[in-house]
């Protein structure tokens, strides 16, 4: 992959801003008893961004992020490998070892022959002999062409079958006993894929950490601590509701969590940003269980982003007015506004309705039961098509 020929402007970046102590970041520990900064600067592009990756990692670095997330599919694991050893040459850590690294296994990748060679060529790019964290991005082999907008679809994509993850799995977590991995997690998982996971693993080979789609307007309270129930640390991404994310994950429902009336208003009252407060609420939810991925190429935000890692911001009341409690009184701000619709990874049998990825009605434990769905699905659409009004398309 090659950077885009695309000059960084330098401005967004400056030296003389301080950075924060990385020992003041809140730390989550692990079911392995592994120690995970709560913060995790991440690398996920965009168009807007990728330019500006390499420089924005090491500035991340110099101000005290010590967590970077980072992926295959974010074409740019090279980049971020420049970055950490830029920031070696530059003594703002002495050693890789300073950085928790979670990357990801693309679904392209799925195929239990691919899962090594996909790591180890992760381990390439950025320069490391493991990764702390390593998740299976998405819970289907479903891929998309990249770039694509948000009609592409793929006709060969299927739901989740558990019988076919394993196999993934058994992959990762050889590697995980092979040391190129210290933990494993998963990301984008839903309740019914954790549920058959957790059931067919053991203390070792079961996910340390899910990381999901959160933010003030999408709290996914409900999921979150069923996870959590299962001993496995939830992580937010989208914690800043991703403003300059791909046109094709854009719709007209779609709200701005940092333009919230609620979220203004707080950062008015604390004098902070209201990335601060989406931020700070992130971390102090659900007893601080849980951390965030955030991003920016501007100095003064990526300080901003970080320090709210390393105090509580928001009163007691104001966090009950962001999250809620169920009563009428105090109803909270989530909207179930998803930002992430995963459209471009529909399976046929979805009929293009995106919430198929998300509300576990179709799940399958064997090869077998979602052929034989298939098949019952074929013969009943034909009789639709046939009979109804009106056939969705």
């Amino acid at each position: 992959m090659t950077t885009p020929n695309v000059a960084p402007v330098v401005e967004n970046f400056d030296p003389s801003i301080p950075g924060i102590d990385p020992g003041c970041v809140r730390k989550l520990t692990l079911a392995s008893g592994a120690v995970m900064p709560a913060a995790a600067f991440g690398t996920f592009h965009s168009d807007w961004a990728q330019a500006y990756i390499k420089e924005a990692t090491v500035e991340a670095i110099r101000v005290g992020w010590r967590h970077i997330d980072t992926a295959r599919a974010y074409e740019n694991e090279a980049v971020v490998g420049e970055a950490i050893r830029e920031a070696i040459r530059k003594g703002y850590i002495a050693s890789r070892d300073e950085l928790f690294i979670t990357a990801k296994l693309w679904n392209g990748h799925m195929s239990p022959k691919d899962v090594e060679p996909a790591l180890n060529q992760t381990l390439r790019a950025l320069g490391v002999d493991r990764v702390d964290m390593y998740l299976n991005h998405w819970p289907w082999p479903n891929v998309h062409t990249p770039g694509c907008t948000g009609d592409h679809r793929n006709p060969d994509a299927v739901p989740y079958i558990h019988e076919a993850f394993m196999a993934t799995w058994g992959e990762i977590v050889r590697l995980k006993q092979a040391g190129k991995i210290v933990d494993i997690g998963t990301s984008n998982h839903t309740a019914a894929d954790l549920k058959l996971l957790v059931r067919d693993t053991d203390k070792f080979s079961r996910p340390a950490l899910n990381q999901m789609e959160m933010h003030p307007l999408f709290q996914q309270t409900e999921l979150r601590r069923y996870i959590e129930s299962l001993g496995i640390v939830c992580s937010g991404y989208m914690a800043l509701g991703s403003p300059n994310r791909p046109g094709r994950d854009r719709f007209r429902e779609h709200r701005s969590d940092m333009a919230d009336p609620l979220i203004q208003a707080i950062a008015a009252q604390n004098a902070i940003s209201p990335a601060k407060v989406c931020l700070s609420w992130a971390c102090q939810r659900e007893n601080q269980s849980g951390g965030f991925v955030a991003m920016s190429t501007h100095t003064a935000r990526i300080v901003d982003n970080l320090s709210a890692a390393t105090k509580d911001f928001l009163t007691p009341g104001q966090m009950l007015a962001i999250s809620g409690d169920g009563t009428a009184g105090h109803p909270g701000i989530d909207a179930n506004n998803r930002l992430i619709w995963g459209q471009v990874f529909l399976w046929p049998e979805a009929l293009g309705d995106w919430r198929v990825l998300w509300n576990d009605s179709q799940v399958f434990e064997t090869r077998a039961a979602y052929a034989k769905f298939k098949q019952s699905f074929a013969a009943h659409y034909q009789v639709w098509q046939a009979t109804a009004v009106c056939v969705p398309h």
